[in-house]
């Protein structure tokens, strides 16, 4: 009898044993599955974050930068784009050469100020002087800025000539004044900004 006990207990023992083992083998096909789809997931999260980099059309230049504090008005370039297959208002099939700016002003003051970023001259070092930017594109962040107020937005100029491409330097001059608009008053602030690309 008790030889009949121990057998029987034995048998339990590796029923219980073989059921445990199907669950650790359920466990790792699970975990196997899990780290295959996460895999596909992240090697098809690479092929689309792969083809948005080869669908755009811009080159970046982001350590093209430049900063001034004129009295508490902060004024920054964050970055300088170009493309020699930006889209045209006129044709929006039809490529374009272009140079864009990211362009921060930050009132940190209790006054007014009033400056025109968006009006700015571009001069590259492919010998074009294009006098005012792309109105249609870029964003209106010049005129007056009351205090505490923060104007940012991208300044697009399209080159007459193409090759934004080839361009190693640009140079931005605009200019502005502390004071509301219609402060004729007031000392007007010329800025002539050179910024190396290559």
């Amino acid at each position: 009898m008790k030889k009949m006990s121990f057998l029987f207990a034995g048998a339990l023992v590796m029923m219980l044993a073989g059921c445990g083992g199907d669950a650790a083998v359920e466990e790792l096909d699970k975990n196997e599955t899990q780290k295959a789809e996460a895999k596909t997931t992240s090697a098809s999260e690479e092929k689309t974050e792969k083809k948005a980099q080869e669908e755009d059309i811009w080159t970046y230049y982001n350590d093209a930068t430049w900063s001034d504090d004129y009295n508490g008005l902060k004024m920054e370039i964050q970055k300088v784009v170009v493309s020699d297959k930006a889209p045209t208002m006129e044709d929006e099939n039809a490529k374009g050469s272009a140079v864009g700016v990211k362009f921060k002003m930050e009132n940190t003051t209790e006054g007014k100020f009033t400056f025109y970023p968006d009006q700015a001259v571009l001069v590259t070092s492919t010998g074009e002087q294009i006098d005012m930017p792309d109105m249609w594109v870029s964003d209106s962040i010049g005129g007056e800025i009351d205090k505490g107020v923060i104007k940012e937005g991208n300044i697009i100029w399209y080159l007459e000539r193409g090759h934004a491409e080839d361009i190693e330097w640009i140079k931005m001059e605009f200019n502005g004044h502390g004071g509301a608009e219609d402060d004729f008053e007031s000392e007007m602030k010329e800025y002539e900004v050179e910024l190396p690309l290559k």
